[in-house]
């Protein structure tokens, strides 16, 4: 499956995966950078579009220098998980980012990488998904090596 199919099953199933005690929500990251205009596009004879005062915008999540963040997941959002009673019994939401991959492999650069081990290094939810299975079992592996509990384990 191309990796394009691969997020949006990946992207549907970690939002259905509602569990007693965890929940996740997930949003769509493009990165890179843009060109915005102040004042109307003109359209040229040859299909171009020229934007008066052009200037560099950043798409995704964003450096202080204005530069993208390299390597950002394809998917990020939060996980919110209920906290035991040891833990004060107040929901919190947990950093999740999946980079997802096409079914037959899809190779993972390092700044991807580099990512997913920052984040899981803060203490968030980070990982590859080729299927949709991989991706929660993601979550789910967080959870079970925090002790936290769901309707599918209690």
């Amino acid at each position: 499956m191309r990796e394009s199919n691969v997020q949006r099953h990946v992207w549907a199933a970690l939002s259905a995966f509602v569990r007693k005690a965890v929940r996740v929500t997930l949003w769509r990251v493009n990165t890179g950078t843009a060109w915005v205009g102040a004042g109307k596009p003109i359209r040229n004879k040859d299909g171009s579009v020229t934007l008066p005062a052009a200037r560099p915008i950043t798409l995704g999540f964003g450096m202080v220098n204005g530069k993208p963040v390299v390597g950002t997941s394809d998917l990020c959002g939060m996980t919110s998980i209920i906290v035991t009673p040891e833990m004060v019994g107040r929901p919190v939401a947990v950093f999740t980012a999946i980079e997802t991959k096409e079914s037959g492999g899809g190779l993972t650069s390092d700044d991807q990488l580099h990512f997913i081990d920052f984040v899981r290094a803060a203490g968030g939810i980070a990982g590859v998904a080729h299927t949709p299975a991989v991706a929660q079992s993601i979550v789910s592996d967080y959870c079970r090596e925090r002790g936290i509990v769901d309707q599918t384990t209690a």
